[in-house]
């Protein structure tokens, strides 16, 4: 910092970013506890796995959880119709990340 230099405008404009940041986070927390009420089970074993292994498989899943295939492909189909994970990629390189 320079003598005499004002950086009120800088400080404005970086609080304005951490406080919109807060927002959004804690918008996020919010729906994902809504919806954490609401999920079965295997579907919040399921929601957990993804959030404790972002950019997993589905292969990833059934063989941490112990769930047999068409339950997982199953669940994974129904969590991304609910809008709570997100797919990346087609085939055997799909991966899946939290919303």
């Amino acid at each position: 910092m320079r003598p005499n230099e004002n950086i009120s405008d800088w400080v404005i404009f970086f609080f304005d970013a951490l406080k919109n940041i807060q927002e959004q986070l804690m918008h996020k927390l919010q729906v994902h506890q809504t919806d954490d009420d609401q999920l079965l089970p295997r579907e919040k074993l399921v929601v957990n796995f993804i959030q404790n292994h972002p950019g997993c498989k589905s292969g990833d899943i059934i063989k941490g959880l112990g769930i047999s295939r068409m339950i997982v492909i199953r669940l994974l189909s129904t969590l991304i119709a609910r809008n709570l994970i997100e797919r990346h990629g087609t085939g055997p390189g799909t991966q899946y990340t939290l919303k």
